[in-house]
């Protein structure tokens, strides 16, 4: 992800897009990187730079027409882009269940990292583009080591802490298996030994790790609400991986989050 120089938002100006806006000015103000406004519909009156009502802002603006999805898709691979930025679009009483089918396929299919806002109906009330912590959740596969670095970057050149989080699976109820208190305490030692180790060779200062039982989306999304998390790192699954790279843990990371995801 590492150095930010091109940062793709697409616009279609509803208020969950311009919400992503100060995100998307924020890290490219951070990192110097140029923000490109992309709007995937055939319109003339947006074309018009005149009636376009960010023509003050010092970014690239570019009409598109086509499938929103493909084109966006496309676009990150010829403009050789670092970071998608753009908003999840639940609404309605069901529809909030489920991410927007354009922002699904750039899930599924970029590359480069996506940060995606808040899917929730009712947002909470935060200062937009603020980015004062970072909590990052792995699963201590084999992606975990480049989240970890990823976030570990990111936070540094936010001047954020960092917070790391892993679920370990329920394990059943305590009276399941006899001794069942200390195999728990087992597993979450071991996990905490390879999260440590997995720091490591990062070199960065970590102001906690935590180790929890629970479903993974549950459990990040509680403990991102309990610390006012600003952000939350996950990894969204290796490159090449069979049927998109949108896991299901993170599809529902990203559905139950509080605060928006940068997905590696």
């Amino acid at each position: 992800m590492f150095p930010i120089s091109r940062i793709l938002l697409p616009m279609d100006f509803s208020d969950r897009c311009m919400g992503m806006l100060p995100y998307a000015q924020a890290v490219a103000a951070k990192f110097g990187a140029e923000l490109i406004l992309l709007h995937v519909e055939s319109d003339d009156e947006l074309a018009d730079t005149g009636k376009d009502p960010r023509r003050d802002m010092d970014v690239r603006r570019v009409l598109y027409d086509g499938d929103p999805a493909d084109v966006i898709v496309e676009w990150v691979k010829s403009e050789k882009i670092d970071l998608v930025v753009m908003p999840t679009h639940g609404y309605g009483e069901f529809r909030r269940f489920l991410i927007g089918s354009v922002t699904a396929k750039v899930l599924h299919d970029v590359a480069c990292p996506v940060l995606t806002g808040v899917h929730l109906e009712e947002q909470p009330a935060a200062e937009h583009g603020k980015i004062s912590d970072v909590l990052c959740a792995i699963d201590l596969g084999p992606q975990s080591p480049d989240v970890l670095k990823c976030a570990a970057r990111l936070a540094a050149g936010l001047n954020a802490p960092l917070t790391v989080v892993h679920a370990v699976p329920p394990l059943g109820p305590a009276g399941d298996l006899p001794f069942s208190g200390e195999w728990r305490a087992e597993v979450e030692t071991r996990a905490r030994k390879e999260v440590e180790r997995l720091l490591s060779p990062i070199g960065t200062a970590v102001a906690t790790v935590y180790i929890q039982e629970g479903e993974a989306a549950k459990t990040v999304s509680s403990l991102a609400k309990g610390m006012g998390s600003d952000l939350l790192v996950i990894g969204r699954g290796p490159q090449g991986r069979t049927g998109g790279r949108l896991t299901t843990h993170a599809y529902a990371i990203i559905r139950q989050s509080p605060c928006p995801v940068l997905s590696i």
